[in-house]
């Protein structure tokens, strides 16, 4: 194996290694290190600590996730597996990447979106004939695949992202503003998708824009007026305001999306904004290749006389139109609010049980009596909740850590970053950690003679696993000690383990990319392979420590991974305990096809699902819609008298809306399903008892599935009749 590189210590800006980080004057006699080691000597060490933490359990730091968490991913890791499987590279399982993922398509709909808005007219007619000339154009018919897409697979991602979120129960305490801005977050990039289609001003906009008129029938008195606003564009050819406005509205959208992704990540240090360079390349490519190979198809234009009985359905975005108008979709939009309503208020209204062991959850403490000021703790803390202040009380530091419990997640990461044993969580001295191993260790010595493997886990591999009768009489015996993350694990610890007897040391942590504590694994990969201080130390990077990065659902695999064989000098095969610890193993082509050949996969079902046609609704009856701006217009005078509007069929009155007189300045819509057949059809104004009617609609109409009779005031076609002529 070639030598190993060791890189310079990762500091905070500032601060000087060789004189900031000192011992105090005198410092308790420690081991000597080879001279190219660049940790700094403390006056405590995990090497030589003394035993100190009676009665005091680590039990206390462990966070257990609930019961319902752990089948959730029960069900996550079931389809990972043979997604892993089937790749050959966890590094390239999309479902450890889906925030960075998200991100980047939300970049791909607004750079594709902007490029669209340059070509894209307003109004009824000439928004439908833009999306028609980009289908004649090679690119721009390209840009809009990608951009319909793209959106799908943003709601995609951005939900399997809330779903993992929620089963790593990662929205408690200072997580509460990723949860909530990220399920926030969800609802508008779906609404910014309901928009887009709404722009297009086809059969599919008109279904969206008759939902949107009963939405506002039900709930607000505006219904009428709007109906009347969109009736009057397409007579006057004026409609290119009311397009100007739905874009504006889908363009503000995306830029309340692209806040709220801010929000949800402004409490993480080191965000990863982007994922790695072979997936933007990846998907990039990917997007392109389908954009070009499955361009978008164009539906009939929007007809307010007929009403669509089948529609290209997109089932992200429109899943509520098969449904529009009936019971069914009271239902729907109700469940759909609670769920939102619920998943809003989760992180203070989950389980008592679950809230109170949060609550107890011990929190970063800095022990400033020997805090030497190194800023590794700092550095490694994930959430920002340690910082470093300008040392004040006459010891030889510069700097010294200052905690915020109310930042703090206890992950303990900031424990196993702290060679000088100087931060611990909540109140039990930092001992607590070696006399728990040192106990554990002591007691499995105890019942077998055969040699000793000591095995660190996290919290997360425990709540899957069974951790009994690990070992047998012939083969190695098995001690397993389950940590909150393997990255509180002190690197210094391990080689005080081989000293007190164990024969080998194995850590078995969460994927790359996938730990609930977001680097604790990456930190302690890095720390063993001595890539990251504090760092194991050069003459034990040989020594019999191995780490395995597996998903809880693999842990009896990993627990039994022989350690890496390499040749030695004299071409014997001999562990390579250092490989053994790598995080990220080498990708081949296999990998890269695999992975990509997987997502393509997912996005030509996307694509089939968007245009799958179906029924609009099970009620395809023709309607007779009433329309009046103006509902005292055929009056020609004020009046002064009640009035009421009248519809019959075959001389049957079916509808009638009396008006108060204070209320003819209010618009009137209305809406009346028929049989389909043909009617004799008359439409009239009531004035009252003894002053006639003034008959604005009298004909005969045949009337199919689908259809729209739009009855409205036209002065030319009315006639006015008291009641002796109109009884006739």
């Amino acid at each position: 194996m070639p030598p190993l590189k060791v890189k310079d210590p990762e500091l905070l800006p500032g601060t000087n290694p060789d004189t900031d980080c000192q011992p105090p004057p005198e410092p308790l006699i420690t081991p000597a290190l080879d001279e190219e080691e660049e940790e700094h000597v403390h006056a405590v060490t995990w090497g030589a600590l003394e035993n100190g933490a009676d009665g005091h359990s680590l039990d206390s730091w462990r966070q257990r996730p609930s019961r319902w968490a752990v089948w959730l991913e029960k069900a996550a890791l079931a389809v990972e597996k043979p997604v892993n499987r089937m790749i050959g590279n966890q590094r390239l399982n999309p479902f450890y990447h889906t925030g960075a993922i998200a991100l980047f398509l939300l970049l791909v709909v607004g750079l594709t979106g902007f490029y669209l808005f340059l070509f894209f007219q307003y109004g009824y007619e000439a928004s439908y004939e833009s999306a028609a000339r980009y289908d004649n154009q090679f690119i721009a018919r390209a840009v809009r695949a990608i951009h319909r897409y793209a959106s799908g697979a943003l709601v995609i991602t951005t939900l399997l992202h809330a779903y993992r979120t929620l089963f790593m129960e990662q929205f408690r305490g200072p997580r509460w503003l990723a949860w909530v801005t990220g399920i926030a977050l969800t609802g508008i990039i779906w609404l910014a998708g309901v928009t887009g289609y709404w722009l297009l001003w086809d059969t599919r906009a008109q279904l969206i824009n008759d939902s949107f008129i009963r939405f506002l029938a039900a709930f607000t008195p505006w219904a009428a007026g709007y109906v009347a606003l969109l009736t009057e564009a397409e007579i006057t050819g004026k409609s290119w305001p009311i397009l100007l406005v739905i874009l504006a509205v889908h363009v503000l959208l995306f830029l309340v999306a692209a806040l709220f992704f801010w929000l949800h990540i402004r409490r993480l240090k080191r965000a990863k904004w982007l994922p790695e360079t072979h997936w933007l390349a990846g998907l990039t490519l990917l997007l392109i290749a389908v954009g070009i190979a499955f361009p978008l198809t164009m539906l009939p234009p929007a007809n307010p006389l007929t009403r669509p009985l089948t529609v290209s359905l997109d089932p992200i975005f429109l899943f509520f139109l098969p449904v529009a108008g009936q019971r069914t979709a009271v239902f729907l939009w109700l469940s759909l609010l609670v769920i939102t309503a619920a998943a809003l208020a989760l992180p203070w209204l989950s389980p008592v049980r679950s809230r109170q062991a949060a609550a107890r959850l011990p929190k970063v403490n800095i022990l400033k009596e020997r805090c030497t000021g190194c800023t590794k703790c700092a550095l490694d803390c994930p959430y920002g909740a340690i910082t470093m202040v300008e040392r004040h009380d006459n010891k030889p530091h510069k700097y010294i850590a200052i905690e915020d419990p109310s930042l703090c997640v206890s992950c303990g990461i900031c424990v196993g970053s702290c060679d000088g044993v100087a931060v611990t969580l909540g109140e039990t001295p930092p001992a607590l950690l070696w006399d728990e191993i040192a106990l554990r260790l002591s007691l499995v010595q105890a019942k077998t003679t055969a040699p000793v493997k000591l095995v660190f886990t996290c919290e997360r591999h425990a709540a899957h696993n069974s951790f009994e009768n690990q070992g047998t009489a012939t083969s190695p015996a098995v001690e397993i000690i389950a940590l909150p993350c393997v990255g509180v694990l002190p690197p210094d610890v391990l080689p005080r383990v081989l000293e007190a007897g164990a024969a080998a040391v194995q850590v078995i942590g969460c994927p790359p990319e996938d730990c609930r504590s977001r680097e604790g694994n990456l930190w302690t990969a890095q720390r063993l392979m001595r890539h990251r201080v504090p760092r194991l130390k050069r003459p034990y990077a040989q020594s019999p420590i191995t780490a395995v990065w597996q998903p809880p659902n693999e842990f009896a695999r990993a627990l039994h991974t022989p350690p890496v064989m390499a040749a030695d000098e004299t071409g014997q095969m001999q562990p390579d305990y250092m490989a053994s610890r790598r995080y990220h193993w080498p990708l081949t082509w296999r990998h890269y096809v695999a992975a990509f050949a997987l997502l393509l996969l997912v996005l030509l079902a996307q694509i089939w699902l968007t245009d799958v046609w179906v029924a609009t609704a099970v009620n395809h009856s023709p309607r007779i819609t009433i329309l009046l701006s103006d509902p005292a217009a055929p009056l020609a005078l004020p009046s002064e008298q009640p009035i009421a509007y009248v519809l019959s069929l075959e001389g049957q009155p079916i509808w009638r809306q009396s008006i108060a007189a204070d209320r003819l300045d209010v618009p009137l819509f209305a809406e009346n399903l028929v049989d389909p057949g043909t009617y004799a059809v008359q439409w009239w104004l009531e004035l009252g008892e003894g002053h006639g009617r003034v008959i604005l609609f009298d004909d005969t109409v045949t009337l199919t599935p689908g259809d729209v009779l739009r009855l409205q005031y036209q002065p030319d076609h009315s006639t006015r009749c008291f009641d002796d002529d109109c009884a006739q």
